[in-house]
């Protein structure tokens, strides 16, 4: 038997996620972050590229999602998660959320490894 090809994928088309801070907290709160599952798909929401940017400063945390559409009842569910989930590392930091509205999420922005492992096939 033949084994089926693997999908078609290209890394050109992952985003990088936009890190800024202390590497120690920034590690800290990309640990947490890999915590979160998103609800619909067994994934982080790291995997899945919800996150476009990760800001750290003095006390204060700045964490910008990708848009899921505004008709998506769990984009504030998976925002509360990550909140809590820096609040847990970063306990006297100020925490600010986002949505990225011109950034609109498709699967482009999942991990190779994760389209990989759920078949999904991205063409450029």
């Amino acid at each position: 038997m033949i084994p089926a090809a693997p999908p078609l994928l290209s890394c050109r088309s992952v985003p990088e996620l936009t890190l800024e801070g202390p590497a120690d907290a920034l590690l800290r709160s990309l640990d947490a972050l890999r915590q979160v599952r998103d609800p619909d798909v067994p994934a982080s929401i790291l995997e899945l590229g919800l996150i476009e940017s990760l800001r750290l400063t003095e006390g204060e945390a700045w964490l910008r999602f990708v848009s899921l559409g505004m008709s998506c009842p769990l984009s504030d569910l998976t925002a509360d998660a990550a909140f809590r989930a820096i609040q847990a590392v970063l306990p006297d930091t100020d925490i600010y959320l986002t949505h990225d509205h011109a950034v609109e999420w498709s699967p482009r922005r999942a991990s190779v490894a994760l389209r990989r492992r759920l078949g999904w096939v991205v063409e450029d």
